[in-house]
C-alpha cells in the first residue's frame, strides 16, 4: 500500500513537473515576442514544403510549423491574413502586415539556375533587335517548378518571341541539357527598363517621298513607349513613305517601303563571272528587286536568267 501510495506521489509529482515546464516554455515564448513587433513580409526565400515561424520571423526566440505550402509550385501565393491567423495560432504577438496583402513563398531563391548567363544571352537578343538600346536594367525570374534532379542540368539556349521583345515585361523559355541530351524547358519571366534611339519625322511627310535624314531626327525613348518595328536608319534615300507621316510620329516599318532599286522592264547589266572571267551583257528585268532580291532577266536572245540584284541597274547571274 505504502508503494502504490508513493508510485501515485511519483506521477503526480511527474505530471506537476511537465506542466511547469511547459507552463515555463510557454511563458518565456510569450515573453520573447511581448516587447517586439514583427513585420509580415510580400516575399519568402523557402527550401522546403513545411513553413516554419522562423522562416518568417527569423529573429524568433522559438521554432514552429505554421503550415505546408503545395510541393509542385515553386513560387506560391497566400492571403497574408492566412499567415497571420497561423502565427496567432502558436504566439499571441504583435503584427504588422507590410506585404499589401498577398505573401509570396519563393523556392527559387536557392537553386543556381545560371542567371548571369541567361541575362547575358537576354541582353544580347535584345541589342540585337534594336541596336540603339540603352538597358538599365533587367531582371529575370523562373516561373515553374525545376526537377529533382536539376543540378544534372547545363544551360543550352534561351528562345524568345518575337512580340515578347516588344514589351518591357514577357516571359521566355530556358532550355537546359542533360548528360543523355534530354532537354528540360523552364519558362522565365523578365522585366527591362531601358531606352531606345528612335526616329521622328521632323516635318510632314508626304506619300511616296524618299527619305532623307532632313526628313527625321533622332530621339531617345523609354523602351516601354516606343512602338512595334521602329526602324533602324542606316543610309539615305533607302525607304519610301506608303502613307502619309504626321510631324512627330516614330517612324516605323508600316509607314515605309524599301525604295525599288529595279523595277520590271528596267534595262539592267547582267554580269556573269567565273574565276578571273567577267562577261557582261545587257538584259531586261521581268520583275521589281531590291539588293539581295531574286530577279529574272531576258537578254536580246530571248533567254530568260536567274539573277540577284546587287545594285541600282546591276543583276549578277549565279
Amino acid at each position: 500500500m505504502v508503494e502504490h501510495n508513493l508510485a501515485k506521489v511519483g506521477v503526480a509529482s511527474s505530471n506537476l513537473v511537465s506542466r511547469s515546464i511547459f507552463f515555463l516554455l510557454f511563458l518565456t515564448t510569450f515573453l520573447s515576442f511581448a516587447d517586439t513587433k514583427y513585420d509580415i513580409k510580400k516575399h519568402y526565400c523557402i527550401d522546403r514544403d513545411t513553413v516554419y515561424l522562423k522562416d518568417i520571423f527569423p529573429n524568433s526566440r522559438t521554432n514552429a510549423p505554421l503550415f505546408k505550402i503545395p510541393r509542385k509550385i515553386a513560387s506560391y501565393k497566400m492571403p497574408s491574413l492566412d499567415v497571420i491567423s497561423a502565427v496567432k495560432k502558436i504566439a499571441d504577438i504583435d503584427i504588422s502586415d507590410k506585404s499589401g496583402g498577398i505573401v509570396t513563398f519563393d523556392r527559387q531563391c536557392y537553386i543556381d539556375y545560371d542567371k548571369d548567363l541567361i541575362l547575358r544571352s537576354l541582353r544580347r537578343i535584345f541589342k540585337k533587335r534594336y541596336p540603339h538600346i540603352k538597358i538599365k536594367s533587367l531582371t529575370v525570374k523562373a516561373l515553374n517548378s525545376f526537377p529533382q534532379d536539376f543540378k544534372n542540368y547545363k544551360f543550352y539556349k534561351i528562345e524568345v518571341s518575337k512580340y515578347a521583345l516588344q514589351k518591357n515585361d514577357g516571359t521566355f523559355a530556358v532550355l537546359y541539357k542533360n548528360s543523355d541530351d534530354r532537354t528540360l524547358r523552364v519558362y522565365f519571366r523578365f522585366k527591362i527598363v531601358a531606352k531606345v534611339t528612335v526616329f521622328k519625322a521632323k516635318n510632314n511627310i508626304t506619300n511616296g517621298k524618299i527619305l532623307t535624314s532632313k526628313d527625321y531626327e533622332k530621339k531617345e525613348v523609354d523602351f516601354d513607349k516606343i512602338p512595334s518595328n521602329i526602324l533602324s536608319l542606316d543610309k539615305d534615300g533607302e525607304i519610301v513613305a506608303k502613307t502619309f507621316i504626321k510631324k512627330g510620329k516614330i517612324l516605323t516599318s508600316y509607314m515605309v517601303k524599301k525604295k525599288t532599286l529595279i523595277r520590271k522592264k528596267d534595262v539592267v547589266t547582267a554580269v556573269i563571272k567565273s574565276g578571273a572571267l567577267k562577261v557582261e551583257f545587257e538584259a531586261t528585268a521581268l520583275n521589281d528587286a531590291n539588293i539581295g532580291d531574286e530577279v529574272r532577266v531576258i537578254n536580246s536572245d530571248k533567254k530568260v536568267f536567274k539573277a540577284i540584284a546587287i545594285d541600282k541597274g546591276l543583276v549578277e547571274i549565279r
